[in-house]
């Protein structure tokens, strides 16, 4: 005789930012709970990452795919977390005048997606080179053994902003960077100009991401302090 089935799970409603579709979702049981703690215990990234996917995809009832960006991820897991362990999260957040840190309580639900979601970007390096930009996904991040690896601010942009070339357009031909050895697209970004290297960090730079405004006043010195929480190393 088969064991009764301890809850119904109710289903919501999210949109994907990068694409607009609707999909349904239900909120992660014990099971999606415990590989995400398993991998928070490992302090890896790529294992936190890896878990948030694959809760998304055992949670949302529509198949998804590795075309998902990291701020579609990000957004999504925030709204799943919202509906399965509660929708608040208690933060340990530093003020800004002594530094001391202080329990803040946010609201899940009020966070939102910062920045604007464009469409095809094309930007012209020259009177004959263009490149068409897009928004890395999570595979890219997965692939990139670089993002992960202990790097200054100036080298986790280049990787960042390697990741955003889709395709390098000349009049006669396009080629598409995913067929490009990363030797060549190092050699590409490196050999641009100032100005032209700003053109495609402005691009960077505004990749939309998860963010809210945390307004608490600190329990040591008493400062009313206004931080915008931004991306999920913020909230989690």
């Amino acid at each position: 005789m088969a064991l009764p089935k301890l809850n119904t799970t109710p289903s919501y409603e999210l949109t994907i930012p990068s694409t607009k579709q609707k999909v349904t979702f239900r909120p992660f049981l014990v099971k999606e709970q415990k590989n995400l703690l398993i991998a928070m215990e490992t302090q890896e990234r790529r294992d936190m990452m890896r878990a948030i996917v694959r809760t998304i995809e055992a949670c949302v009832e529509e198949p998804i795919t590795s075309e998902l960006t990291i701020f579609d991820v990000d957004y999504m897991f925030t709204k799943i977390r919202a509906k399965s362990v509660g929708e608040t999260a208690t933060l340990m957040l530093g003020c800004e005048e002594c530094s001391e840190s202080s329990e803040v309580s946010i609201e899940l639900e009020r966070i939102g997606l910062d920045g604007e979601v464009l469409g095809q970007t094309v930007i012209e390096l020259t009177e004959d080179i263009s490149v068409k930009m897009r928004y890395p996904t999570y595979q890219d991040f997965m692939d990139n053994e670089k993002i992960f690896e202990d790097t200054t601010y100036t080298e986790t942009l280049l990787e960042m902003l390697m990741n955003c070339i889709g395709s390098i357009m000349t009049k006669e031909e396009k080629f598409t960077v995913k067929d490009e050895t990363r030797e060549e697209l190092v050699e590409f970004v490196e050999s641009m100009s100032s100005e032209q290297f700003e053109k495609l960090t402005n691009f960077v730079n505004k990749i939309p991401t998860i963010t809210q405004q945390a307004e608490f006043k600190c329990s040591s010195c008493g400062h009313r302090n206004d931080i915008k929480l931004k991306g999920m190393d913020d909230f989690f």
